[in-house]
């Protein structure tokens, strides 16, 4: 039996996409060593691996959020390379031990790559989004540049002290090579189907698109009564919600509130767990907020998705055949909305990339016209028969025996 370990980024949109694989890996006669955290125990051991955590104060799904939250992405790089300085050490005495054959590691975990390269193991990478380049980031509008460049640039010496921090003390010949995230591997496996990534010289044979790893078994069918009978209604559902990593304002969900209330709708309104509910008011009648919902359970009934367009998400929701209306906060779902859009299977609304609330009637019409037009969801539905195209965990897991045979 080949034993592997895999080194997680500690976040749902990171870790569930991985769990079908990991199964897959398991069924065939694989070893797997998951490092995470506790949160993600039981997902991890459901699927047959074995689970070890992170130390404890290294790293959380917490720490994660709030630095997306709080900044740009260059903030969220240095707390990644800050967390690199404690876990790769405890990650090299680990690996001493158990001697894998390889060592897998989401795209953004930067020390279990680092510490395959100071072990010499192959690297099996992760990847639960694209690669972008130069002509993706030409499609910001010059206000959305500038608002990105005001949030980017005050965390950019905190970046580079964290990385010098790095290669003083485990040298630079480990680190990626530039730029480092998301990072690479001797093969690269990509948890999407290959129509969204954008042409990018990056792209090798190395890289293998193997469609969307959507894990039925983290399904959550025990609705509580309210929900049930708010899902189970007879008007169509409209499922709004930013994600677990980025904050909706208030304004935007008051915003939700005003222009949903009057139409012919059920909407499932989901602010996370940062937003007060009490603080936006008494919702409309034909409104539900929660915190969270079992997203999906919740997509199999829906008409329309209100997404900020993370990965995951417009993939759960297309998987389901529902169009959707895309509200990016950061430039990578820009690009996911913008393909979505190229699709027929949504439309974008990117004013809070530049800062700028969305105007209530462009999304009331956005709303709208999904809802009347049947276009977008006959494309939705056309793009959800494709998305097994790329074989799955069975392919990812193909690939990864075979870098192992070659190893051996």
């Amino acid at each position: 039996m080949s034993r592997i370990v895999m080194a997680g980024m500690p976040a749902a949109g990171h870790i569930n996409p991985s769990v079908p694989l990991v199964r897959e890996l398991v069924r065939q006669n694989v070893d797997v060593t998951y490092y995470a955290t506790d949160e993600f125990r039981d997902s991890v051991e459901r699927a047959g691996a074995e689970f070890r955590p992170y130390p404890a104060g290294t790293i959380t799904s917490n720490d994660i959020a709030e630095a997306t939250r709080a900044g740009s992405p260059v903030r969220v790089v240095t707390r990644i390379l800050t967390t690199a300085e404690s876990l790769l050490p405890f990650l090299l005495t680990d690996l001493r031990t158990l001697q894998p054959a390889a060592v897998a590691f989401d795209s953004n975990a930067i020390w279990g790559r680092m510490a395959a390269a100071s072990l010499r193991l192959p690297m099996i990478s992760f990847m639960t989004t694209m690669m972008v380049g130069g002509a993706e980031l030409r499609s910001l509008t010059v206000r959305e540049w500038a608002h990105f460049v005001r949030t980017a640039v005050p965390d950019l010496p905190g970046t580079l002290a964290a990385r010098r921090r790095v290669v003083r003390r485990f040298g630079k010949q480990i680190l990626p090579p530039r730029p480092a995230f998301p990072m690479r591997g001797d093969v690269t496996i990509f948890s999407i189907p290959r129509w969204l990534q954008p042409p990018d010289p990056r792209i090798d044979e190395r890289c293998h698109f193997i469609g969307p790893t959507i894990d039925p078994d983290t399904r959550d069918r025990d609705l509580d009564a309210e929900l049930a009978a708010h899902l189970d209604g007879p008007e169509p559902l409209v499922l709004v919600s930013l994600g677990t990593l980025h904050a909706g304002s208030d304004e935007f969900f008051r915003t939700c509130f005003h222009v949903l209330a009057d139409l012919p709708v059920r909407v499932l309104l989901t602010v996370g767990s940062h937003t007060v509910p009490a603080r936006l008011g008494r919702p409309p009648a034909n409104t539900l907020v929660r915190a969270s919902v079992p997203q999906l359970e919740v997509l199999r009934r829906t008409a329309l998705f209100v997404t900020h367009g993370g990965m995951n998400s417009a993939l759960e929701g297309l998987a389901h055949g529902v169009p959707l209306v895309v509200i990016p906060q950061q430039f990578e779902q820009l690009v996911i909305g913008q393909a979505v859009a190229d699709n027929g299977a949504g439309v974008v609304l990117r004013h809070h990339l530049s800062n700028r609330p969305v105007p209530p009637g462009e999304l009331r019409a956005a709303v709208e016209h999904a809802l009347i037009d049947s276009s977008q969801r006959t494309s939705a539905k056309a793009v959800a028969e494709t998305l097994g195209d790329g074989g799955g965990a069975p392919v990812g897991a193909e690939v990864i025996q075979s870098l192992l045979a070659r190893s051996r």
